[in-house]
């Protein structure tokens, strides 16, 4: 894997460099003076996740019902895993056992191809930083489970299925970040016993959309249901759009941004169709200008040597690496 590293490195050691025109109607948004190997497979295994999901020959991602109505287990907090800030939940990492709710979250890779369809087909979602987890709503309790499988959380909402005077056949399945009371939805799964993950992520998105809308109580903290749910900022990735929304939600704490394709289907693990970058990436990858408060985090490193630090750091092999070591 370190030969692989040192190779992203120094084929991107020049920067992410793009036409400033890319992100309007380039004929190739993708266009690296010199295209990592990485960016290759990344781009091969994207189109291949595509054809799948057209095919209808993707994994069942899990049975829903059966997961919204397990038994509620009351496993002790682990304070290191709960910890865990949002960029270390959206990439894969070491198995922990704990139960069935454990690696159900659809996490992101590094995003080193950019898309040809980047500003048509794509959805930049803003993540805070915060605990990344995977709430549950059913039998009157609302249930909030870390990437690991172990609970982090339990207490009242007004989420269908989530609260005592919730109807006993009702139940809610959201991905989320969690801070200080908040919880940012980032994708939808279910909602009032109505399944929605091998939906597109458009369509998941307007019908999270238009739930949130149906129930404004969601976004107001009350004695009894303390914990709020707000969508978690996005925008299409055109180049003004994100820099728009930048702007728009300066005060929110970044840890990093998602990039969702329209078509991607909710499946547990790492999907070449969803994307991660941290905000000071985006003027080197995409010609996004960013507030100035991003603009000192990236210490000096450029994109692909914070990804080969981060990978090096955190022990974590992605897809792509993988995918490199087979080949």
């Amino acid at each position: 894997m370190g030969d692989d590293l040192d190779a992203l490195t120094s084929q991107l050691s020049g920067g992410f460099q793009v036409d400033p025109a890319a992100l309007g109607e380039h004929p190739r948004y993708s266009q690296f003076k010199n295209l990592s190997k990485a960016a290759e497979q990344q781009a091969k295994r994207r189109q291949e996740k595509i054809e799948r999901q057209k095919n209808g020959l993707f994994d069942k991602m899990m049975k829903l019902r059966n997961l919204a109505f397990d038994d509620v287990t009351s496993d002790e907090e682990d304070d290191e895993e709960a910890t865990t800030e949002a960029h270390e939940s959206h990439h894969g990492g070491k198995y922990n056992k704990f139960g069935r709710y454990a690696d159900k979250l659809m996490l992101s890779e590094w995003l080193v191809d950019i898309p040809e369809t980047l500003s048509e087909e794509w959805t930049m979602v803003m993540a805070p930083i915060g605990k990344r987890c995977l709430v549950v709503a059913s039998r009157g309790f609302t249930t909030a489970y870390n990437k690991a499988g172990r609970q982090v959380g339990q207490f009242q909402s007004r989420l269908p299925g989530g609260n005592s005077r919730s109807k006993h056949q009702s139940w809610t399945i959201l991905d989320c970040i969690y801070s200080n009371h908040v919880y940012y939805v980032l994708d939808l799964l279910s909602w009032n016993a109505h399944e929605y993950a091998e939906n597109p992520y458009d369509f998941r998105q307007f019908m999270l959309q238009s739930k949130l809308d149906e129930t404004p109580e969601l976004k107001v903290s009350t004695a009894g249901f303390r914990n709020i749910f707000v969508l978690a900022p996005r925008c299409k990735c055109s180049r003004e759009d994100m820099a728009e929304l930048l702007v728009k939600e300066n005060d929110l704490r970044l840890d990093g941004l998602l990039f969702y394709h329209k078509s991607v289907v909710y499946e547990p693990g790492q999907s070449p169709l969803v994307g991660w970058l941290k905000p000071w990436m985006l003027p080197e990858i995409l010609n996004v200008s960013i507030p100035e408060k991003y603009q000192q985090e990236s210490k000096g490193q450029s994109s692909a040597q914070f990804i080969e630090s981060f990978n090096q750091k955190h022990k974590h092999q992605s897809k792509i690496d993988r995918t490199m070591e087979q080949d």
